[in-house]
């Protein structure tokens, strides 16, 4: 799923028990998410850097909730340390909640006013 002109007009996507998915499609392309929630992807590592957008569009331009839920091999956000060229990925987040992600080494740059911010861990 590298094309997400099937589903451009999405506002919600939730994936759950994608156990052998490594990658990620290009969420960050889709013009009016609003909501994504990831959750039990034993084997991805990293979101790639597609999963951000491309040059033709700012990623995530309205996502405003971002769950991550045991993502337990995920170390990084981009694949080889790719950034955000504002260094601000998600302009428009309101919530985001990382639960059981033993392996992230850090987070994105996030807007400065984040009003819910959940981390939690539980082996």
């Amino acid at each position: 799923m590298n094309n997400v002109n099937p589903i451009f007009n999405i506002e919600k996507i939730e994936l759950t028990d994608c156990l052998e998915c490594e990658t990620l499609p290009p969420f960050g392309q889709l013009p009016y998410l609003k909501s994504l929630t990831l959750s039990k992807m034993l084997k991805a590592k990293w979101l790639e850097s597609k999963f951000n957008g491309n040059d033709k569009y700012h990623a995530f331009p309205l996502l405003e909730l971002l769950h991550i839920t045991k993502l337990k091999a995920l170390e990084d956000w981009f694949e080889a340390g790719v950034a955000a060229e504002d260094g601000c990925l998600f302009h428009c987040l309101i919530q985001l909640r990382l639960h059981n992600c033993l392996k992230l080494k850090e987070f994105p740059s996030l807007p400065s006013k984040l009003p819910s911010f959940l981390l939690s861990s539980r082996p």
